[in-house]
């Protein structure tokens, strides 16, 4: 994981490029100018850590601290919050700010005027954090009050909004008393549609390359201030499930509702004879939100923190009560997503990954097809031994599909990449296209609307001609089926 804040001026650019690092983890590497929180990401790049999943935060035995889970995932870029114009100068200000950061992030002769003093602001000034069954915490900083406070947090009055650090950066950002509020800075979200995004694969050695444009999702928190402090533990707010409020998950609803689909649809090609290749990405954004379940881990993508009583998908009356550990933003009430995934579950004490069933019809260009089912891991009808087919069990899964691919090295450098074989196909056939039909309610048939998940979808294709002059690579958005 890696997360951190760039703070754009109306109508800037940010780029950067995401390549592997001599540890083996996705580093993160940037010429803009453009002012990053911390301000050492612009400076010197950023690797991404295993902090999310390992030590104190373990949720999978198998592979606490293994780097390898950093290899591949997926990009979220989400807006925080607006500011008006072009902000104030420092001098028009307080003397306890250190300035509008909306003039300080404003280009000048292609330079922002001070991400320094930007840096500064996304600093946290409270001590409060919610912890719970017998953890403890001490965050560094001062409530509203001016006094350095500690767990657990005092019922006085005085205590500043946890869950958001309070930085300087977020507009009138604690308790409403008016006590050491910020008067500049982010406020609301109040643009629908304000930013667009696209990701570009680059192999320079081979001469390969694709575009493929982000899934947008409109009107994401609007009227809502998502800007946080950077230190732990806030760097985890907000996140796509966060659009009603920090350090909730109930917008994760309303993306399931929009994303979901109980087929993928596109095409496949594998040919030694042209050198094509092509490699699905099947993404279930919303994942960890319904299977991550651990509400004494602040990791986790539900639990008490953002999720009061949470336990297994629905709240479970032990554990965790609000009076003790509801504060802030955190939702009162509030449980885990609905269970669209299986009854696995990423934590400890059930080292499960909750695999997604898929049937998987596959066809050549000249209708001929064949259909393979799968009941649990377990292909049935079984077809011959040494035919691979394999489920989804990631948030993120790179599918090889072709004859024999299951020993093949994935083309995207997937190191747990998924196969689906093609060699029942009497025609024997190189190319063609697949119909994944998902199959998560064992009482109705394959394809049922109670069996959509929440999927984004699509294919790399590249030909490889041995000449990094010739190759190229293409990316193209899956088709799906919505509903029954």
């Amino acid at each position: 994981m890696l997360d951190f804040n760039i703070a754009l001026s109306p109508f800037d650019v940010w780029t950067a490029t995401i390549q592997q690092s001599a540890n083996g983890r996705p580093e993160l590497i940037t010429t803009d100018r453009s002012c990053t929180i911390p301000i050492s990401v612009r400076n010197s790049g950023a690797e991404a850590s295993e902090l999310a999943y390992s030590g104190t935060f373990s949720d999978h035995t198998g592979t606490d601290g293994d780097v390898v889970r950093t290899r591949e995932g997926y990009i979220k870029i989400l807006v925080m919050g607006e500011t008006a114009g072009s902000g104030r100068a420092p001098a028009s200000v307080a003397a306890n700010f250190p300035g509008d950061i909306a003039y300080d992030a404003e280009h000048v002769n292609g330079e922002p005027r001070n991400c320094s003093r930007v840096n500064s602001s996304f600093s946290a000034r409270t001590a409060d954090f919610d912890t719970t069954a017998g953890i403890t915490a001490v965050v560094s900083g001062l409530d509203d009050a001016g006094v350095a406070t500690t767990f657990p947090p005092t019922d006085d009055g005085t205590d500043v909004q946890t869950g958001s650090g309070s930085p300087l950066a977020r507009l009138g950002s604690v308790d409403g008393s008016g006590n050491n509020e910020s008067a500049v800075g982010y406020g609301a979200i109040a643009t629908g549609n304000p930013l667009k995004a696209n990701v570009s694969l680059v192999n320079q050695s081979t001469g390969r390359a694709a575009g493929v444009t982000s899934l947008h999702i409109e009107n994401y928190g609007l009227g809502q201030n998502f800007v946080t402090a950077q230190e732990f533990p806030w760097f985890l707010e907000p996140t796509i499930a966060s659009s009603n409020a920090l350090w909730t998950i109930d917008g994760v609803n309303a993306l399931i509702t929009g994303i979901s689909a109980t087929q993928v649809k596109n095409e496949w090609s594998s040919n030694a004879n042209t050198g094509a290749v092509s490699e699905w990405i099947v993404n279930f954004p919303t994942k960890r939100f319904e299977d991550d379940v651990d509400e004494d881990n602040i990791q986790a993508a539900c639990s008490a923190w953002r999720n009061d009583n949470s336990g297994a998908g629905v709240p479970d009356g032990t554990g965790i009560t609000q009076a003790a550990n509801d504060f802030g933003d955190n939702d009162t009430g509030g449980v885990c997503a609905p269970e669209l995934f299986g009854s696995g579950t990423f934590q400890d004490g059930n080292n499960g990954i909750a695999p997604i069933v898929v049937n998987y019809d596959i066809y050549d260009r000249e209708e001929g097809g064949v259909t393979v089912e799968l009941d649990g891991p377990v292909v049935s009808p079984a077809p011959p031994p040494e035919v691979t087919i394999d489920n989804l069990p990631y948030e993120v899964n790179v599918v090889k599909i072709g004859r024999d691919v299951s020993g093949a090295t994935s083309v995207l450098g997937s190191p747990v990449s998924r196969s689906v074989e093609t060699n029942e196909l009497a025609s024997n056939a190189n190319s063609g296209w697949m119909i994944a039909t998902f199959d998560g309610d064992s009482t109705n048939a394959p394809g049922s609307s109670s069996d959509a998940v929440p999927v984004i979808s699509g294919i790399y294709k590249q030909r490889d001609f041995g000449d990094a002059a010739l190759n190229f690579g293409q990316y193209l958005d899956a088709a799906y089926t919505r509903g029954n």
